[in-house]
């Protein structure tokens, strides 16, 4: 939590200069109008925040379906599993080499290299 303060702190001074540094007045043309001595960083900024709209407007109706598509799919996927469960034959808890051959150590008592 006090991680996002010192970011938004940073974020809130970097505006500040940013801000200072930009505020010379412009004049600006959209089609038929034209907005005289407009605060150049107040151009700036408004332009971003309506990129951020539209981005916003655009992506979240499809971020919103994958999210609905995820969840199904997390829930088929646990119905999945319980009906292969159901379905899977009990499997005996007998231990097997991976090799499938078993080795014998029973006769321990015969040191040689070779067992005859």
């Amino acid at each position: 939590m006090q991680l996002i303060v010192v970011i938004l702190l940073i974020l809130a001074v970097l505006l500040v200069i940013f801000t200072l540094q930009n505020a010379m007045d412009i004049t600006l043309n959209i089609f038929f109008w034209e907005i005289k001595d407009a605060p150049l960083v107040l151009v700036l900024l408004s332009c971003i925040f309506l990129g951020y709209l539209i981005a916003a407007f655009y992506f979240y109706p499809r971020l919103w379906k994958i999210k609905r598509d995820y969840k199904q799919m997390v829930k088929f996927n646990s119905e999945l599993k319980e009906l292969q469960q159901m379905h899977e034959p009990q499997k005996s808890e007998e231990v097997t080499d991976p090799e499938g051959i078993e080795l014998d150590d029973e006769d321990d008592a015969d040191d040689s290299f070779f067992k005859d």
